[in-house]
């Protein structure tokens, strides 16, 4: 048996959370090792929008946007319900701020706030982003800002073989053992495990997964083996507008910008500025499962500035008409369709609404662009239940000692299919519980 090689912390996963994880216990003198399967591979991190929330940022009030901890709480709460997670929910809010601040500041990650766009549910512009507002590049800007901290070995190419913990826990891998008095799991949700997705999840066990990484839910087998608990098993973040074929996204600010959808049938069958979680089965609902999404081209100005439709118009799915006559010819739609987007734009201008949608952008004006989208499964909201501190807690809400969770392996803001979703929850939980769990970890190093 080889010895173990020692360590103040093993955080396993280099996604969001993991990345904050590190960088947090690291900066604060703990000696780290980040164990990855596989760190030229994707994540969640890299496949999504790359936007979160912070409430309370210093780029908040250069804008002269008055937000607080207690504003983006009570958002969560009115979009979750009594779905909730009331164990992170506070704590998450409390520190979302102190994250993105922590992300420029140490990290060296250039923010900026989205105060551009109405995102569904938050009642301030409190999401931020990179330049590029691409997941992608903020993916690889904190993977950048993991290779110049100090204290943290990274191990690539990792096969976890087994977690053991009592006094400090051990790690076996394919290669060697760690040792650790603490040890983060940050391995995603569990999206890509059918068994998991048909126990807790059925309604969309057979949706496109649009994640990325191994999402597999192993961070849970590995907490139950220690004993520890699950929560928020039955929540997931739907997505909306991806395009099906592709795996491209048109992003979620299009409905703001004037967009609507419309079915095969060529009608509109929903309030386009619901959120985009949501959306997703209301989308696949339709026949064929699938929907028409119609902007025109100041809408599409503005989202060519977001990575997600960046790559979606890249990716040639974005078609292009003069008028609704021939955009109903080019997408096969019936000639319906052209009564349907005249009927839209009377709705638009008199901000009336016979679906409910109550927010509009200003009427669609030739040319027209569109796109088809579906509906599809971006991540898990379950996972192992922690508090506020990020600790890892039993049946009996006693904590594990030494053991974290944040991200897809720990259970989320809200739960309960898709509807309890607020677009950035998962980032915001990412940053926040990461950061809060890498002070945790330095905290017991300097006890020790």
């Amino acid at each position: 048996m080889p010895k173990a090689e020692v360590f103040d912390a093993i955080v396993i996963g280099a996604g969001a959370a993991g990345l904050m994880a590190a960088l947090s216990a690291a900066h604060h003198g703990a000696r780290v090792v980040v164990l990855e399967k596989n760190l030229a591979g994707s994540s969640n991190l890299f496949v999504s929008g790359g936007l979160f929330p912070g409430a309370g940022t210093r780029w908040q009030q250069e804008a002269g946007i008055e937000d607080d901890a207690a504003a983006f709480a009570r958002d969560v709460r009115e979009k979750g319900g009594d779905s909730v997670n009331e164990s992170i929910v506070d704590a998450v809010a409390s520190r979302s701020a102190d994250a993105a601040h922590f992300l420029a500041d140490v990290a060296g990650v250039p923010l900026h706030l989205m105060k551009e766009i109405s995102v569904p549910g938050h009642r301030v512009p409190r999401l931020h982003a990179s330049p590029a507002q691409s997941g992608r590049e903020l993916h690889g800007l904190l993977r950048g800002a993991l290779s110049r901290q100090a204290g943290i070995e990274v191990v690539d190419k990792v096969e976890i073989l087994g977690l053991q913990g009592d006094d400090d826990f051990a790690v076996t891998t394919n290669s060697k053992i760690f040792r650790a008095g603490s040890v983060v799991l940050a391995t995603g949700g569990f999206a890509a495990n059918r068994e998991l997705l048909a126990e807790y999840i059925p309604d969309v066990v057979d949706a496109l997964h649009i994640g990325a990484g191994p999402n597999d839910g192993c961070a849970i087998a590995w907490g139950r083996g220690l004993g520890a608990a699950v929560a928020q098993m039955d929540g997931y973040q739907g997505q909306g507008h991806v395009n099906p074929g592709t795996g491209t996204r048109l992003g979620m600010t299009l409905p703001a910008l004037g967009a609507f959808l419309v079915n095969r049938e060529g009608r509109r069958f929903v309030r386009e500025d619901i959120g985009p979680s949501e959306l997703a089965a209301l989308v696949l609902a339709q026949p064929g499962g699938v929907a028409l999404e119609v902007f025109d081209r100041r809408a599409h100005g503005v989202a060519l500035r977001q990575g997600p439709y960046r790559e979606a118009w890249e990716a040639g799915v974005v078609m292009v008409a003069d008028d609704p006559a021939s955009l109903a010819k080019a997408a096969g739609l019936p000639e319906c369709f052209v009564e349907t987007f005249q009927g839209f734009s009377q709705h638009a201008k008199e901000k009336t609404d016979p679906l409910g949608r109550t927010h509009f952008g200003p009427p669609l004006e030739p040319s027209l662009y569109a796109a088809w989208v579906t509906g599809a499964l971006a991540h898990t909201q379950g996972g192992l239940a922690v508090d506020s501190s990020a600790r890892v807690l039993r049946h009996d809400g006693a904590s594990i000692k030494g053991l974290y969770a944040a991200g897809g392996a720990a259970a989320g803001l809200a739960g309960r299919g898709g509807e309890g979703y607020l677009p950035g929850n998962g980032l915001a939980q990412c940053f926040a519980l990461g950061l809060i769990a890498g002070e945790g970890i330095a905290s017991i190093r300097a006890r020790a």
